[in-house]
């Protein structure tokens, strides 16, 4: 138990078994000293103290750094009411873990410009409290790095998906909000076993298919009221298209930065979706396009299961969540994916060699999407249920309860419901080039739009404390630019 004492100047100290947290003669000196002595070589965007106690250094790395957020990570529950004196505590010890606490809290670019430490008695009282924490610090930040190139990487190819979706929608809608239950299907293999009991309750829901789970419904013969997609890869493009079934008459969700084949987004209706944070909400706004707001997530299915809470006071229920590697194939078959990769199998590279390497390579990115679920589940998990045909799942995804069909036949609303209603648009097509060439440039005159463009350099730009280094990343965002501006202009015009 932390007991507390009085300093020789009068202020408060305190310890732990004869341990002190704090100088016993001037507690509030010795922090602002060891501010002081910090040598740290970049502008950090964030300060993250490992257990600072009685907090006597926030005021001084307030002084210090002003710009930067103020973090506490706290290893015990004894100092919560110096809790205010930052702009975010975490606690090691709750769920979701400190790593999804810190990512969630601060982002990849706040995460990856931060400076960590720990205060150095708190670090020698809680010696594997911290090291704890600090292993939840490296997963935060590798996580961060990972976001971030991953940023850098596509965010040009998001750029002019966004321009080539504007370019050739025709046929528009947005969905007006319901009571009904929504069932969502994803393509996890336990969304086998439920087709049946999709196809018995279809009449008394609303149904969302992600992507991947188009071909297994339309196999089974299920129309879903809406088919989602937002991944940026070209193998979004191959679930859209449903090899061997006609998708015409499917409504598709889609956000503007996701890969859509241009025949479907100018033939179908599309619901289309823009996020908070995205380029895309300007260009809907400059083309006077009816768009609908969206969650962004690693995780396809994580924006799935935000649209639907969104569209209903009622329940969601998410089929074919497994989010787990599996024996044998990944998803529910029929997979438009597999259709392709089947074609090239031979007897050197049978298909058990090519399924086993799939379940290995999956297992990063399903953690990664399964701990956003269990992190975001307090809050998802009043309405949100994973449902199957008791099917045997591999993880939990925290407060997410695990329902049978059985389970929702008690709790579904059979009758007396409103269903989200889709209702269709027709956006204007006169001028739409022009637009767009507008949308372009009001884009690249906005440093928030930049940053997005070139997320890696701005953030160095920001971190670097050397004028030399400023004019280099500068110049190298300038380069981007004006080659990005150049490419999507050749893109509307040819």
């Amino acid at each position: 138990m932390v007991t507390s004492s009085e300093a020789k100047n009068g202020e408060k100290t305190c310890a732990l078994n004869g341990k002190h947290f704090h100088s016993a003669y001037n507690p509030s000196r010795e922090a602002e000293q060891y501010v002081l002595r910090l040598e740290i070589p970049f502008n950090p965007a964030a300060i993250i103290i490992i257990e600072p106690a009685f907090s006597y250094c926030a005021q001084f790395l307030r002084n210090r750094f002003p710009e930067a957020a103020l973090c506490a990570i706290r290893l015990c529950a004894d100092f919560s009411e110096y809790d205010h004196l930052w702009d975010y505590s975490f606690y090691a010890d709750t769920t979701p873990a400190l790593s999804e606490q810190l990512f969630s809290a601060l982002g990849e670019e706040n995460l990856c410009s931060a400076l960590f430490f720990a205060w150095p008695p708190a670090e020698q009282i809680f010696l594997e409290k911290t090291k704890s924490a600090w292993q939840e610090i490296k997963s935060a930040v590798l996580k961060s790095r990972d976001v971030l190139a991953t940023r850098s990487f596509f965010a040009k190819r998001w750029l002019k998906n966004t321009v080539r979706f504007c370019y050739h929608i025709r046929h528009t809608a947005i969905i007006k909000k319901g009571d009904a239950d929504i069932v969502i299907a994803a393509s996890g293999p336990s969304l086998t076993s439920s087709l049946p009991k999709i196809k018995e309750h279809r009449n008394e829901i609303f149904l969302i298919a992600v992507s991947s789970a188009l071909l297994p419904l339309l196999h089974a013969k299920i129309q879903p009221d809406v088919v989602i997609s937002t991944d940026g890869g070209w193998w979004a493009k191959k679930h859209l298209s449903a090899p061997g079934y006609d998708v015409s008459a499917l409504v598709f969700a889609c956000a503007a930065e996701g890969a859509v084949h241009a025949e479907l987004a100018a033939q179908n209706t599309i619901v289309p979706l823009y996020y908070d944070d995205g380029i895309e909400k300007e260009f809907f706004t400059v083309c006077k396009i009816d768009a609908m707001s969206a969650t962004r997530n690693g995780t396809v299915s994580g924006t799935a299961a935000e649209f639907a809470l969104a569209l209903t006071s009622g329940n969601v229920y998410f089929c074919g969540l497994d989010l787990s590697p599996a024996k044998g194939f990944q998803h529910t078959q029929p997979n438009a994916l597999e259709l392709l990769n089947e074609a090239k199998d031979f007897r050197l590279n049978p298909k058990s060699t090519r399924m086993a390497a799939s379940e290995c390579a999956s297992q990063g990115s399903l953690e990664i999407y399964r701990n956003w679920f269990a992190a975001q589940s307090e809050r998802l998990g009043k309405r949100l249920f994973r449902l199957s045909d008791n099917y045997k799942f591999s993880h939990t995804l925290g407060k997410i309860q695990d329902i049978t069909w059985n389970d929702f036949s008690v709790r579904h609303k059979k009758d007396g419901f409103t269903l989200p209603k889709i209702i269709r648009t027709k956006p204007s097509a006169n001028g739409r080039a022009e637009k767009l060439f507008k949308a372009i440039h009001t884009v690249f005159s906005s440093d928030k739009y930049i940053s997005e463009l070139c997320p890696v350099e701005s953030m160095m730009e920001k971190r670097t404390t050397s004028k030399d280094e400023q004019k280099k990343y500068a110049l190298t965002i300038a380069e981007k630019k004006e080659r990005c501006i150049e490419e999507l202009e050749k893109q509307i015009y040819g």
